[in-house]
């Protein structure tokens, strides 16, 4: 066995009832797993079959089950380790016949499910009434079946949106005939449908719950009702239910997971033990204080302390910037001179609470040549709804800009199909022009009256799109295109958490394009020259780079050091918490973030933010607030507050950035020298050494295409690349 602390071998060793483990980050709760299943099998004689092992993912149940073989003898094939849908499917197999179904049953998917209700939909002549989008409805199915409620589909469409409430039910009806006739479950009813299999069939639930002498679950703080009524049952047996979690780390109500199922515990299962493990093996002392602080305001919570025998760090740092743009620039500087200094990329992580953030980041990360990568996510540029508001743009500055009509000629939805747009396409190569042109002259050009319909409708709405755009500025024209499009539209009636996303990076975008409009020289066609050469400079790096995601996506992982970008109220805690009164979860969100950083953590605020095109000052988040000011290392606080309009000069940056980042290297981007040329000699940090293949560009906005001898060609900024010129 592992040298376990005590309150570890506790757990290890508690087998008999049940017993609740509060497995604080960093704690070794995957040990104590792996050590109690041996425990168990080479200590108590246990057989394998007689041990059921829950995770959440099928990664975890993989790394359990490789844990396992190499402290455990005995062959553990016949050990259920898995996931809730993986238990589910192998108990449904079994008894499919009991509950109408075949043992070979399919299991839909998001798409399977998708097509299904699409076709339902059109059957009910549905499919143009916005209020029932089929990724809308999905959702409302899944989460009514998650919440495992009495109430009939019909009435808890309802309460949620009246919107919905007349077709509601039919189509609930209908799906679920249909998939029954087609011998299929989604994924939610892999879960349910099992859940009515141990409540119904004495037969299953027997068999099951005498296998079962040990039921071990891990993440028991994301469980959501259908699963806390699954394990309930199956404990029934012997009684031996062994729940792990962390009740400050439950961070996904918005996928149906209920706190309630490990704050209750004791009251669900009487006698319970609760053992708390506290001890933190991740993070230094000073880190785990500052989650401490944020933490024990939280109400509802079970009550815990980490603590650490790690102390030899610095104190975590606050940073307050002038604006969000000061803000990136000190995290990419500090980044580099992390780098420099010998931390790795891969060992450096920016977190946020919302996907739009990323977009200064990147831009500023690109700058500065650091490599990076978007964890569970799409970089900005990259994202679809930016992409097509991109492409809205270049026709509009470009009508012979083929590839990106074809992008967003049928986005949003317009009845224009591949076979209308090859006969466009043949048009357009016929009469050597561009497939606006086609659709300016459809009458004249093309045959088939449907699609002249189509051509003039969309060139008609060109038109409104480009309506004296020589006097609008980006952002305008930017706002217009997603109006007249009816991408807006479509987005808004889409009714989902997803849609609602892509709204949120197509604001971001439109912030983006009011922030240019403020250069002296702003144009559409500068704007998306801009756009083309941030999103063309090679800086990624999947393998090395620093990784960029959400709070949510960080849950589980670890970095040396940790950056926590835009701690400014309404942003984290978001507006909707504060508009909810949810703020604990948010809370708990702010615990895992900081709890992520192993041994540097760094938070930053801005004191102006420009949102939707208006600059304002910015008031730092509440979570801030709740850290003693004694732990922090508080930087730019009380330094004058700079407008995002109003860039500082370089000597109030140097001013800002000095006292406890050690930027006085790199206080300032250097006017880049005129040494650059053609055929230079350089070395980078990172690729090493390489040739100056090409040059474009003025001053600070000099771009290089670097062919370096072992990673290749890169393009860089040259003011910002750090490159050494050896000859």
């Amino acid at each position: 066995m592992y040298q376990l602390n005590e309150r570890q071998k506790q757990a290890v060793e508690t087998i008999s009832g049940a017993v609740l483990v509060l497995a604080g980050a960093g704690s070794g709760k995957t040990r104590v797993l792996t050590e109690r299943v041996a425990y168990l099998i080479n200590g108590k004689n246990v057989a394998p079959w007689q041990i059921l092992a829950i995770t959440f993912t099928n990664k975890a149940a993989q790394e359990m089950k490789e844990r396992i073989a190499g402290v455990v003898s005995a062959d553990m094939r016949d050990m259920w380790i898995s996931t809730f849908h993986a238990m589910c499917v192998r108990m449904l197999r079994r008894y499919a016949d009991s509950l109408g179904y075949t043992k070979n049953f399919l299991i839909y998917d998001t798409d399977d499910t998708l097509r299904l209700l699409k076709k339902i939909l059109e059957r009910m002549g549905l499919k143009e009434n916005k209020s029932y989008s089929d990724r809308y409805i999905k959702n409302l199915i899944s989460k009514y079946k998650n919440d495992n409620t009495t109430l009939d589909f019909a009435q808890y469409a309802e309460e949620r949106n009246p919107f919905v409430a007349d077709h509601a039910g039919e189509i609930f009806d209908e799906y679920t005939q249909e998939l029954h006739k087609q011998n299929a479950m989604d994924f939610d009813d892999l879960l349910l449908n099992t859940l009515t299999l141990l409540e119904t069939v004495d037969e299953a639930r027997i068999y099951y719950q005498n296998k079962f002498h040990y039921i071990m679950v891990d993440e028991y703080q994301d469980t959501n009702m259908v699963q806390y009524k699954l394990i309930k049952i199956l404990s029934g047996g012997y009684g031996n239910i062994f729940v792990v979690g962390d009740d400050d780390q439950s961070i996904y109500a918005f996928r149906g997971a209920n706190i309630r199922n490990i704050l209750e515990f004791e009251k669900d299962f009487p006698g319970a033990a609760v053992i708390r493990l506290e001890q933190n093996y991740r993070s230094d002392k000073k880190i785990l204080d500052v989650a401490n602080c944020v933490i024990k305001n939280n109400e509802g919570r079970k009550g815990k302390t980490l603590w650490s025998n790690i102390d030899d760090g610095e104190k975590p740092v606050l940073y307050t910037a002038g604006s969000e743009y000061e803000e990136a620039e000190t995290i990419a500087r500090e980044i580099q001179r992390l780098s420099d200094e010998g931390t790795r990329y891969a060992d450096m992580a920016i977190l946020y609470r919302i996907h739009t953030l990323s977009r200064i980041l990147e831009e500023k990360l690109r700058l500065y040549a650091v490599p990076y990568r978007i964890y569970g996510g799409i970089s900005f540029y990259e994202r679809k709804e930016i992409k097509d508001m991109i492409a809205y743009l270049n026709i509009i500055a470009n009508p012979a800009a083929d590839l990106q009509l074809l992008r967003i000629i049928n986005t949003p939805k317009r009845a224009i199909g591949m076979a209308k747009i090859d006969a466009l396409a043949r048009a357009a190569e016929y009469g050597g022009m561009s497939i606006l042109e086609v659709m300016q002259k459809a009458e004249a050009l093309l045959s088939d009256k449907a699609l002249i319909k189509k051509a003039k409708e969309f060139y008609e709405m060109y038109e409104r799109m480009c309506e004296n755009a020589e006097e609008l500025t980006v952002h305008e024209l930017l706002e217009r295109a997603y109006e007249i499009s009816g991408y807006k539209k479509m987005l808004e009636e889409e009714q989902t958490p997803e849609a609602e996303a892509r709204m949120e990076n197509i604001a971001e975008l439109i912030n983006s394009a009011y922030t240019y409009d403020e250069e002296e020289e702003a144009s559409l066609e500068g704007f998306l020259q801009n756009i083309a050469l941030i999103t063309d400079l090679d800086s990624m790096d999947d393998k090395g780079g620093v990784t960029l995601m959400t709070m949510h996506a960080a849950k589980g992982l670890e970095f040396d050091t940790v950056f926590i970008a835009g701690m400014d109220e309404a942003i984290f805690p978001s507006q909707r918490a504060i508009d909810e009164d949810n703020i604990e979860e948010e809370r708990r969100l702010c615990y895992v973030a900081v709890t992520r950083a192993k041994r540097k953590l760094y938070m930053l605020h801005s004191n102006m933010r420009t949102l939707y095109g208006r600059t304002q000052p910015s008031v730092r988040s509440r979570f801030l607030d709740e850290i003693d000011d004694s732990l922090l290392n508080e930087i730019g606080k009380k330094k004058p507050v700079i407008s995002a309009k109003q860039p500082a000069s370089a000597s109030e940056r140097k001013g800002l950035f000095s006292g406890g980042f050690g930027f006085q290297k790199k206080a300032v981007p250097q006017k880049v020298s005129g040494d650059y040329k053609i055929g230079t000699i350089v070395e980078h940090k990172t690729f090493g050494r390489g040739k100056v293949k090409s040059i474009a560009g003025e001053g600070d906005s000099r771009v290089a295409v670097v062919d370096f001898y072992e990673a290749g060609e890169k393009k860089m900024f040259l003011a910002f690349a750090s490159l050494k010129i050896l000859k």
